[in-house]
């Protein structure tokens, strides 16, 4: 982010208004000092005389994310961006504000303008590209990245040209440019990354897991690397190989929630692994038992070990209770019911489900069944 004393001299106004503006300037350095009660005070004081100077909102925004009040910085940066202003720095300091705002459609249109600018740093067009990656307009990006690449041939530029290409859906070219990229540098891990999805999306995945492993036996293990990695097997059906590389992901970090959930569409195919998956689905609703998708995974995990009906049936409940719109919890708590020949509750579980999802095949597939044993023939036919 623009350091407050960076603000002070390009924001500098001429000698004639410096009298008039010398409550800015001290809010400026006071921000600068980390003064924030002081910096709040008068930057807020000259606000209300001066409510047209997009600087004083700019400050104002810095202040506000420095004390943790993401809200007021969020007021303070739209008021900036409503002014009409012709200054790069201005559009550069809205940026940065935005990005931490985690606002990247409203960060990518201010930084394409200070990259355009005379005043822009050489990865100005590299840094708005990404935005534009980030606010899903690879339109956008692409047309950054393309000149970025002809301002400075560098690697990094080449990913992102290859990133921005696959994206705008030339993805032959992306993975072209990421290609070259990956193999001019092996041990960058975000290259490898995105050289890897971009093969994902082609269907590559022999190439994609190739180079996955080569990076990872260059840097060590890594989470993100390491759960494409699963995604890779699970696409080859390699199921073993990617149940291993999830639980590789969960040791490395158990907080991703990525994982746990592919392992949940693998049950059937767990085998020897299932007893470690189900401790880590055990770890994970210890740490998380707010998450409605950890005792659903677990309920799934000990429904394959043949668990205590009981204790599915209560996982299956809290997951529910903490979100009612999941489809899956209630089709697994319909599963369980027909399991008990509960046909009734069954049906209403499953009809619930359908409601929440009615594009899954396999909801209509169980309700056909249990409509048969209700002896609902033409309920069932219509399922």
């Amino acid at each position: 982010m623009l350091h407050a004393f960076c603000l002070f001299f390009l924001f500098a106004d001429p000698p004639e208004a410096s009298q008039a503006n010398a409550l800015l300037r001290q809010g400026l350095l006071e921000l600068q000092q980390n003064k924030l009660a002081e910096a709040r005070s008068d930057l807020e004081l000259f606000s209300r005389t001066n409510p047209e100077n997009a600087v004083v909102w700019v400050s104002l925004a810095q202040t506000y994310l420095k004390l943790n009040d993401s809200e007021k910085a969020r007021v303070a940066a739209d008021k900036a961006s409503k002014i009409p202003s012709e200054n790069p720095a201005v559009h550069h300091a809205l940026a940065i504000i935005y990005v931490e705002l985690q606002d990247f459609k409203q960060a990518a249109p201010l930084e394409r303008k200070f990259a355009l600018s005379a005043v822009a740093d050489h990865d100005a067009l590299n840094r708005a590209a990404s935005l534009y990656l980030n606010a899903g307009d690879p339109q956008a990006a692409l047309e950054l990245a393309q000149k970025a690449f002809a301002q400075t041939d560098s690697n990094a530029n080449r990913a992102l040209l290859g990133r921005a290409e696959a994206a705008a859906g030339q993805l032959q070219d992306g993975i072209a440019h990421l290609a070259a990229a990956w193999t001019s540098e092996p041990a960058n891990p975000q290259i490898c990354f995105d050289y890897a999805q971009a093969l994902l999306y082609a269907g590559n995945f022999g190439v994609a897991g190739d180079a996955i492993e080569k990076t990872m036996t260059l840097v060590g293990p890594n989470t993100q690397l390491q759960l494409t990695l699963g995604v890779v097997r699970y696409g080859q059906r390699r199921f073993d190989e990617a149940i291993r590389a999830f639980l590789k992901t969960i040791q490395l970090d158990p907080s991703a929630e990525q994982p746990y959930l592919f392992l949940g569409k693998m049950m059937d195919q767990a085998g020897a692994n299932l007893p470690e998956i189900t401790e880590d689905y055990r770890n994970w609703l210890a740490h998380e038992p707010n998450n409605p998708l950890a005792p659903l995974m677990l309920a799934k995990a000990e429904s394959a070990a043949a668990g205590k009906p009981e204790e599915i049936s209560q996982l299956l409940h809290r997951s529910i209770e903490l979100d009612p719109n999941n489809w899956e919890s209630h089709y697994e708590l319909g599963l369980l019911f027909v399991k008990q020949h509960k046909y009734p509750e069954a049906a209403e579980e499953l009809t619930h489900s359908i409601q929440l999802n009615e594009k899954e095949p396999m909801n209509h597939y169980h309700l056909s069944r249990v409509y048969d044993r209700l002896g609902k023939s033409d309920l069932a036919a219509r399922e």
